[in-house]
């Protein structure tokens, strides 16, 4: 599954560079999101072939890998396309992708791959998952996290040039949203070695928790170096509920069900990331900008308080060793 999303997508992007008008590129985009799925096969493919001692830390350094993607991939696409032009940079893309769809067929081997028989049933699996309380839970609380993370994406800009001014906001704007990223990068290995001691349920509320607390400020605060440093707090805590969203999912359901349950936790989080903007802009809009960052703080607080209630505690058999 993930080589063929590899080499699904690398074929999509690659003909992007051949478009010649705006419905191609459309039934492309359209193409490349219907055969994706390569991040959650390969959450899926670490996680029913590691041990599960060492799964919180595994899924740590894929979260840390996922972060550093979501930096160094506007980075390097902005650059190309600044240099290379807009369609050798989706060329480029895809012969990325085809590579790493290489390198993953001759290097990556499952130690014990689980074929299951009979036709997948996709309705059947939403029910067994939202049967399950604590995948229930995580399902519901990822795409409400992510829709409040997201919510900044159309008012970033704005706030930004409110507080450092319109002449570089494109620039800042930028810096200052990978600033979440490179946060994760750095904390989601510290999380995972929490995780082992105090198990994921801690950590995903802290994460939560700790996520509240540094967006609160931000509807208010006007100085554009204290805005940076509070998006920074915030990917720290972010990180750990990420984390603990991968962990919590595989140790929700058998090793078999594992593969679907964290596409359906793939599906809840593209389902909040389109939320997210689309509330954003609703929001800023009609009530203010800082009305988008109360928004989210609400959120945030209300996903606390339900993992607190409503996330199982780990038992013998899920927490770590």
């Amino acid at each position: 599954m993930v080589i063929r999303a590899g080499l699904a997508q690398a074929i999509a992007y690659s003909l992007q560079f051949f478009v010649t008008n705006p419905y191609q590129f459309v039934a492309l985009r359209i193409l490349n999101g219907t055969f994706s799925g390569m991040v959650p096969s390969c959450i899926a493919l670490a996680a029913t072939n590691t041990p599960e001692e060492d799964l919180g830390y595994c899924l740590g350094v894929l979260q840390t890998a996922q972060a550093a993607g979501s930096i160094c991939g506007p980075l390097f696409g902005g650059i190309a396309a600044q240099y290379l032009g807009h369609r050798r940079t989706f060329l480029g893309a895809g012969l990325w992708l085809l590579f790493v769809s290489i390198v993953i067929w001759l290097g990556v081997r499952e130690t014990a791959p689980r074929v299951r028989n009979g036709k997948i049933q996709i309705l059947k699996d939403l029910r067994v998952a939202f049967a399950n309380q604590m995948l229930r839970t995580v399902l519901i609380i990822t795409m409400l996290v992510q829709a409040s993370l997201t919510v900044l994406q159309p008012v970033l800009s704005l706030q930004v040039a409110r507080l450092g001014g319109a002449a570089k906001a494109s620039i800042l704007a930028g810096l200052i949203y990978s600033l979440a990223g490179i946060a994760q990068v750095i904390a989601a290995p510290l999380w995972a070695k929490r995780a082992r001691k105090t198990g994921f349920r801690p950590v995903y509320v802290t994460g939560l928790l700790g996520a509240t607390l540094f967006n609160a400020p931000m509807a208010f605060i006007r100085n554009l170096y204290l805005f940076g440093a509070l998006r920074f707090a915030t990917g720290l805590a972010t990180a750990g509920s990420g984390l603990s969203e991968n962990a919590l999912t595989a140790r929700a359901v058998d090793e078999e069900f594992r593969g679907r349950a964290f596409g359906i936790l793939a599906s809840a989080r593209q389902m909040g990331q389109m939320l997210g903007p689309l509330m954003g802009g609703i929001t800023g809009s009609s009530l203010g900008l800082e009305a988008t960052f109360i928004f989210t703080t609400v959120v945030l607080l209300a996903n606390s308080l339900v993992a607190m209630r409503f996330l199982p505690k780990e038992t013998a058999r899920t927490a770590p060793a």
